[in-house]
């Protein structure tokens, strides 16, 4: 994989030797971060059976320069798959290409290729049925998610629609509402279709008629594990849809000249308001995915922030928090690294079976991008991580004295052991579950008050295996301790070697449980610590998706270092 930069966005080319390409467009805020690690697999595997792929981020999404909020977002978008279709066609030897929409891109996709005589076929995964059903869909999500958060935190004038800290303006939406093109689209003769999604809805059949009309082919499949992938970003997708999509790719045909097209230009560099982007791709394998963020001109004390993953979400963050801290922190003149760890976002995925986003050697990863941060230059390196992140960014510190501080938020883990590996796998079932409610309309019952006694016993339950769960971990916390393998002991090391430390916990977090058992009621004993400091984010949730907590976040951190 290699990183491009056009049209004020960052692209990730996936070299092949095929004549044929494949255009990736995906999904927008929270979809995103659920399906990144999916279609950069498929991207690789389309790569692999010759198909030359770009992946690539809409205008003021992802790693692209600007915001959700401007003016314009709709047309930028439809046009920036256009702009990839020609970029691609540039870069290598195709002459056509296969476009592959999902979500967003499934519902824009056919839009942007309408007149185009060089796309051969689509494949639109879980497509909206309209702009007006995506944005029912996207207004659910924020009533669901962000209800509750927004009437915590302070007020806000943003008139638009809020899903998980994505922001869509109140103008995007009405043009998002006025996309029909499930009843009006024009469709070119022969163009070939690949229709997967979780429930079929009238549109899609009509599209899908009105393609074989005109001389195309259409296969229309199941997407398999939509739903589960869909619930929160994970670090496994399903398997099964990823095949479907390569052999449907395949069975169109990709003539090879048996030579891989390989890029030879000048480094890729996005010029932004006050900072400047260089994404990396670092080997060897595992291959690790990242941005560098630096100012206008870098100071002279050559100090960047290591941005580890928030648990799978992919290296842009949460709300998109982890672009925005890098772009911030680059205005103040602190340069940083946003980074994919291996098997997570689009980084390639280790060769070892690992702990789902906890194993220790994960750390030896986190080393070698400081190795690489210590080859260009810079001497004082700060690591910061978000719940799973801050576990890698603690276990990195420990053994890498380059790491001079570090930035520990929500950690919910600081030594991984059978309790935490128990409730992870609870939490993934009370996920699902929560996950099938929604489907099933249970949560508007909830909302109103409305329980009865399965409910009532299912709480008691939970409440149950929690202070069982907390009882366990305490107890092995006890045991380790005697073993002299304590975390107390092991942040008494970083501070005496120098390392400074900032934890912070958003109020009511579970976190706030981890700190106490390992540090005493409140903390107390790591806020003795010389070299330590702690700080508490109000009306935040785990992953600080609330524009104030994230803006909170990044001002800790400016002043911590």
């Amino acid at each position: 994989m290699r990183p491009i930069v056009f049209d004020q966005t960052i692209g990730w080319l996936h070299p092949a030797a095929g004549k044929r390409g494949v255009v990736i467009a995906g999904a927008l805020g929270f979809e995103d971060l659920c399906s990144r690690r999916f279609l950069t697999l498929l991207a690789g595997q389309l790569a692999g059976a010759g198909f030359p792929v770009l992946q690539f981020d809409y205008p003021g999404c992802g790693d692209a320069a600007g915001d959700h909020t401007q003016p314009g977002r709709l047309a930028s978008w439809i046009g920036s798959i256009n702009t990839a279709i020609d970029r691609l066609k540039s870069e290598t030897s195709v002459t056509d290409v296969l476009v592959v929409g999902f979500r967003l891109g499934a519902l824009l996709a056919p839009i942007a290729v309408a007149g185009r005589s060089d796309v051969a076929g689509m494949a639109l995964l879980a497509p909206p049925a309209s702009g007006k059903s995506y944005v029912r869909e996207l207004v659910g999500l924020s009533r669901i998610v962000d209800a509750a958060l927004r009437a915590d935190a302070s007020a806000s004038d943003f008139d638009g629609v809020e899903a998980s800290g994505f922001r869509t303006s109140a103008e995007t939406i009405a043009d998002l509402r006025g996309v029909a093109w499930g009843e009006d689209l024009a469709v070119r003769p022969g163009l070939d279709l690949l229709l997967m999604s979780p429930q079929t809805a009238p549109a899609h059949e009509d599209l899908a008629g009105r393609v074989v009309a005109s001389g195309g082919k259409t296969l229309i499949k199941p997407f398999d594990g939509f739903e589960r992938m869909m619930s929160r970003p994970i670090h496994d997708v399903p398997e099964l849809p990823l095949s479907v999509v390569v052999e449907w790719a395949g069975s169109r045909g990709n003539l090879s000249d048996g030579e891989e097209v390989r890029l030879v230009s000048e480094p890729a560099v996005l010029e932004g308001d006050g900072y400047r982007e260089l994404p990396q791709f670092l080997g060897p394998a595992p291959d690790i995915c990242g941005v560098l963020c630096v100012p206008e001109t870098l100071p002279n004390d050559a100090k960047v922030v290591l941005i580890l993953n928030a648990g799978a979400i992919p290296h842009i963050g949460a709300a998109r928090g982890a672009v925005d801290m890098a772009r911030s922190l680059a205005r103040q003149g602190i340069a940083s690294m946003r980074i994919d760890l291996p098997g997570l976002g689009q980084s390639g995925a280790p060769t070892e079976k690992r702990i789902p986003l906890y194993d220790e050697r994960t750390r030896i990863d986190v080393m070698r991008i400081v190795d690489w941060l210590d080859r260009y230059g810079f001497r004082r390196i700060c690591a910061i991580g978000i719940c799973a992140g801050a576990f890698q960014a603690f276990h990195a510190a420990r053994h890498d004295p380059r790491i001079a501080n570090l930035v520990m938020v929500n950690p919910l883990c600081f030594s991984w052991n059978s309790s935490y590996a128990l409730d992870m796998e609870l939490s993934n079932i009370r996920d699902n579950a929560r996950g099938l409610q929604s489907v099933d309309g249970d949560q508007d019952e909830q909302a109103e008050g409305k329980g009865d006694a399965k409910t009532m016993a299912l709480k008691v339950a939970k409440r149950a295996l929690r202070s069982a769960m907390e009882l366990f971990k305490s107890a092995l916390l006890i045991s380790r301790t005697l073993t002299g393998r304590s975390v107390e002991g092991w942040m008494r090391d970083l501070t005496r070697r120098g390392t400074r430390v900032l934890v912070v916990s958003c109020e009511g977090d579970l976190s706030l449980h981890e700190i106490a058992r390992h540090f005493g009621p409140d903390g107390r004993r790591l806020k003795q610590m010389n070299g330590t400091a702690t700080a508490l984010i109000p009306a935040a949730n785990h992953t600080l998706t609330p524009l104030p907590a994230r803006q909170q976040l990044t001002e800790l951190v400016r002043q911590f270092l």
